[in-house]
């Protein structure tokens, strides 16, 4: 597996393969070998892949960042994920990390997601011909707040934003050519005058009776949608993709045939692994300057029907990337079974045998070795029941033996 570098870095981190490397993010943006390819008796590329899954990514870095007038929806990711995978490049490995080698999801990404199940649903609604959406549609809760079609199509642009060539109604091969003329269909120029003036009231613009939709000005929207990542590293596995005719899709021969005479060449690439239960990425949204009232709460609805019915990323209709959202109860209850998972205490019949128990005096001693333990971070619940345990009134005469304790932890009796 040769890895370009300078001879100095290579033998820094250790020479072949690099193993001093730890850093996933790191070894997949400056070590890969772009040319690398597997052949029948070599397999350079995934011999590399397999080593960039080795390294475990650092610690999620949090939302405390985020503005108060954020929002953040919480989902599970429920199979594996492929983003970045039109990348196509090994220096990308097909996968995007951020510094502290996390998957990300692209905001591009999150916010096509959203838009395009918002524009499903105006589609199905349309297309129903009904004064609401039929009930029986996975998508008509989308559809939920607005009296027509129009209304919902101002509030989707208003959202997502849009540019001129959104409001461009004309067909190429049978299709429309913009995203707003699929989902109004053949009689769309009567609900984009309508959806104009919603949006010209809404920002006070002045536009022209006849076809308004043709002056509206470019605008970015109202709403900012940024990059998902897990709370917790899901880790990454290897995939594959076994093209059977490889000759024949890179010929420029327009009489080629396809025939089973070629060797399968497997393609492997990283992708991202199903979560645990109590695991979740968190996909953070931001109203911005212009943002109307309820325009946060449509983006989260729209975002959380588009990643449970949709999916995102690559090979969805084969069932990648599909996410189950979570309340905000359900991901408390994932915080803290993640807690009791990661602690070294599994609940409190465990806590009180282990260190309660040995708060007498014939016991005390045999209490040491759990100290070093109740100082760990993800111990901090049972430190502070310990604490407050040791401050009661029958505790006295053992927080006077544990002063004299040289391995007891002065800050943890009351002064």
């Amino acid at each position: 597996m040769p890895i370009h570098t300078i001879p100095e870095t290579f033998g820094v981190l250790g020479g072949s393969g690099l193993p001093l490397c730890e850093s996933r993010s790191l070894f997949q943006s400056r070590f890969a070998d772009p040319q690398a390819k597997d052949e029948k008796d070599r397999t350079p590329r995934k011999d590399w892949f397999n080593s960039l899954l080795k390294r475990k990514a650092q610690s999620a870095t949090g939302s405390d960042w985020l503005p108060a007038n954020a929002t953040q929806l919480h989902a599970q990711l429920m199979s594996r994920l492929i983003v970045d995978l039109g990348g196509g490049v090994m220096e990308n490995a097909n996968v995007n990390l951020d510094r502290y080698g996390l998957p990300l999801v692209p905001g591009s990404a999150v916010k096509g997601c959203a838009r395009r199940m918002a524009l499903q649903a105006l589609h199905d609604w349309i297309a129903a011909g009904n004064d609401r959406p039929a009930e029986d549609d996975a998508c008509s809760p989308c559809c939920e707040g607005f009296s027509t079609p129009a209304e919902m199509l101002a509030a989707i642009a208003r959202v997502f934003g849009w540019v001129e060539k959104d409001w461009e109604a004309g067909k190429k091969e049978g299709l429309f050519r913009s995203d707003f003329g699929w989902a109004c269909g053949e009689s769309h120029e009567k609900t984009w005058a309508e959806a104009a003036r919603h949006l010209a009231q809404a920002f006070a613009w002045k536009l022209p009776e006849e076809t308004p939709w043709k002056k509206l000005p470019n605008f970015a929207g109202t709403i900012a949608f940024l990059p998902a990542s897990p709370n917790a590293d899901p880790g990454l596995e290897l995939d594959v993709v076994t093209p059977h005719h490889t000759e024949y899709y890179q010929s420029t021969n327009p009489n080629a045939v396809a025939t089973d005479t070629e060797d399968p060449v497997p393609v492997f690439f990283p992708a991202i692994k199903p979560q645990r239960e109590q695991d979740y990425f968190t996909f953070p949204l931001i109203p911005l300057l212009r943002a109307k009232g309820g325009d946060l709460d449509l983006a989260k609805r729209w975002l959380a029907h588009g990643l449970e019915l949709f999916g995102l990323g690559a090979k969805t209709a084969a069932g990648y990337g599909w996410f189950l959202p979570i309340s905000d109860e359900d991901k408390a209850e994932a915080e803290q079974a993640a807690s009791i998972a990661a602690s070294d205490y599994a609940n409190d019949i465990f806590f009180k045998n282990l260190v309660l128990g040995k708060l007498n005096p014939g016991s005390l001693n045999q209490l040491e070795p759990e100290i070093g333990k109740l100082r760990k971070p993800e111990n901090e619940a049972w430190r502070n029941k310990l604490i407050d345990f040791i401050r009661t009134k029958d505790m006295k005469d053992i927080r006077k033996r544990l002063k004299e304790k040289d391995w007891f932890p002065e800050d943890w009796l009351p002064q």
